[in-house]
Formats: structure tokens, sequence, C-alpha cells
């Protein structure tokens, strides 16, 4: 019961860090790259307003493949030194599947997992140049085919903007 509150005020306080933050202006409009980390793959983002953005990941591990929808909400960091890089948050949904070779799972069979992911991260475009580059973590949570927290992924991504 005391983790419940815990959680929802840490909820309540990252709502209200969020809403006193501002976005000086849209980062890009479409980006297409890779992921490396855990997992590597395919990302696409598209930001659709000044601050909000869709992430697609398709993604490889434990001999299997992933995909991951994330909705993001961008943040400019309040020093202008850093006006071409801004921080993030997010959530979303994920589905996959994987081999039994996964080192949280000893079952027979393949696991075909189902969750919630979150996000955290930083992004950065560098003037006129058509890329940007981040950092991200990604903790996820499967709910079905094999109830596991997930929360030592992270990546870079490097992405051509448009």
């Amino acid at each position: 019961m005391l983790s419940k509150k815990i959680f929802f005020g840490a909820v309540l306080i990252l709502f209200l860090f969020i809403g006193s933050s501002s976005l000086h202006a849209q980062i890009y409009g479409t980006g297409f790259g890779v992921l490396l980390g855990n997992p590597s793959g395919a990302t696409m983002k598209v930001f659709f307003t000044e601050r909000d953005a869709f992430e697609g990941i398709i993604a490889t591990s434990w001999r299997g493949i992933s995909a991951t929808a994330l909705y993001e909400l961008h943040f400019a960091f309040p020093n202008p030194k850093f006006r071409n890089t801004h921080w993030y948050l997010g959530a979303g949904a994920h589905a996959g599947r994987w081999d039994n070779t996964a080192p949280f799972y000893d079952g027979p069979g393949n696991i075909i997992p189902l969750g919630i992911s979150m996000v955290a991260g930083v992004e950065s475009t560098f003037g006129n140049y058509p890329f940007a580059f981040g950092f991200h973590v990604m903790p996820s949570l499967n709910i079905t085919g094999h109830f596991s927290p997930n929360i030592f992924q992270a990546g870079i991504t490097g992405r051509y903007i448009f």
C-alpha cells in the first residue's frame, strides 16, 4: 500500500514539473534512424505538435523481435546554450516474441510479451545538419507472456530528420 502512495506521489510531482516547463519550438518534423543498446533496432519519431511526438521502435533481442509505440512530451532546457537539446518523457505499449534464451525466463517454448513501456531521454539536433542524436532509458513491464519488469533497457539513437 505504501508503494502505491509513493508511486502516485512521484507521478503527481512529475506532472507538476512537466506543467511548469516550456518548449521553444518543435525540434523537427519526422526522423528515421537506428537504436543501439538494449534492445537494438530501427526507430521513427514524428512530431505532431511543438512538444508532442510519436515514436515507433522495431527491435531485436533474445533471439526475437518486438514493436514499441510511445507517446512522448518534449521540453526545452531553460539554458539558451542548449536550444537544440530537449528532454522528454513518454509512455506506451510493446509486444513481441522471444525464445526461451531470455535471461529472466526459464520456461519451455517462446514468450509472447505484451506490456507497457516508459521512456525518459534527451535528444539534440545540430544547426542545419539533418541529424538528431539522443540517449534514453526505457523501462518496461510485461503484463502477459511472462510477467516481469525490465528496468535495464537503454540506448542511443541516431536519426535522419526532415
